[in-house]
């Protein structure tokens, strides 16, 4: 059995690439044969891979009226596999429709999250997007939120499987570098992502504001790099905590899980913004992994990355008020802390990559019977 794959990228550093490598990685170590087809411009990130690629797709656009996109409507060669999949929505799950059509192949198909669902409210990409759907033996999607949404928006059901999206679970149980001095005397909160409106940190500095009324031991460490820095840096010093926030900037590696190691509270309360949503949340899983409580507000497929009672509180998506209540109830409750630590360090290990895959491989089993 051949998988033909499609990705728009493979690059490490972005969500979408870093669920690619891992699923690939983890695929071939499960001994399925593939090839991942990625766009043109996505070579530079190919060297050293363990697995082969084919970069022989369209840049990738947002919009099919851009110049790229007529090339979407173009087949690759697909004769020489039994699947296609496509690991993403829009706009890659079009060539990757066309070519299984064109040559006969079952195809799969997954939407992680915004773009499985905004084009469904875009004319012409509405039409093609229902297509993939409608053809497609499997769709998977991270999260009951996700499922819920696309089928809102393209006003009928299609047969969609929710399979979480994975963690490396060992990556967070090695030896790292301790930087915890660096925050001496602290509890440290953090958020990891980009600075960026619909990542919601803007609500935990106005909920850091609240904390800090009831203890100045706190800092909200903001890891990740984006064009909202300087609104943030701004907000933090309207709001008057600014020497209690510190941007840490991208970190990498055996860095990032030491900056994970070293908090107290995980703190992520993402927002809906004009439908960019979070499907799922790996880094939720990160953080469980390395055994830290966790604080989220209740958008987009929270629900399943974050166990609300178990792994961690969810506050109602954009309630300020209730992100501080729930950092404070963790702050002064040492047992809790622990407790839901241990309980998302397990929920993480079920969510390992290695499980995730197997979700994977029956699909194409059913769809290749």
């Amino acid at each position: 059995m051949r998988i033909a794959i499609f990705s728009a990228t493979i690059d490490r550093t972005n969500g979408y690439g870093n669920i690619a490598y891992e699923l690939c990685k983890t695929l071939r170590h499960e001994g399925i044969e593939f090839v991942l087809f990625l766009p043109r411009n996505e070579k530079r990130f190919t060297k050293d891979l363990p697995f082969a690629t084919r970069c022989v797709l369209p840049k990738n656009v947002f919009r099919l009226y851009q110049r790229e996109g007529w090339k979407y409507f173009k087949s690759v060669d697909v004769s020489a596999f039994d699947i296609v999949h496509s690991l993403f929505a829009f706009p890659f799950c079009i060539p990757a429709y066309r070519s299984a059509k064109k040559y006969g192949k079952p195809f799969l198909m997954g939407a992680q999250g915004t773009y499985g669902v905004r084009p469904l409210t875009q004319f012409p990409e509405n039409i093609f997007l229902k297509q993939c759907y409608r053809s497609a033996k499997a769709v998977t999607v991270p999260s009951v939120f996700t499922k819920e949404q696309i089928q809102k928006y393209a006003g009928r059901e299609y047969p969609i499987t929710v399979i979480h999206n994975g963690v490396d679970f060992n990556r967070f149980q090695r030896s790292v570098p301790d930087i915890k001095n660096q925050f001496e005397g602290k509890k440290m909160l953090m958020t990891v992502g980009g600075l960026k409106e619909r990542k919601g940190q803007d609500l935990v500095l106005r909920a850091l504001q609240i904390v800090l009324r009831e203890r100045d031991d706190v800092e909200y460490v903001l890891v990740g790099a984006g064009n909202w820095e300087s609104g943030l840096r701004k907000l933090a010093a309207e709001l008057g905590i600014a020497d209690h926030v510190v941007f840490a900037g991208s970190k990498q590696g055996d860095e990032l899980v030491s900056y994970f190691n070293a908090c107290d509270i995980y703190v992520h309360t993402p927002k809906v913004v004009d439908l960019n949503f979070e499907g799922f949340g790996i880094v939720y899983l990160e953080a469980s992994a390395c055994g830290k409580p966790i604080v989220a507000a209740d958008a987009g497929g929270i629900r399943d990355a974050v166990l609300d009672g178990k792994t961690g509180l969810i506050a109602p998506d954009g309630d300020i008020d209730a992100i501080a209540a729930h950092i404070l109830t963790l702050l002064g409750d040492s047992a809790m802390v622990r407790k839901m630590g241990e309980a998302g360090r397990q929920y993480a290990s079920k969510n390992d990559w290695n499980s995730v895959a197997q979700g994977f491989i029956k699909l194409y089993s059913q769809a290749h019977g």
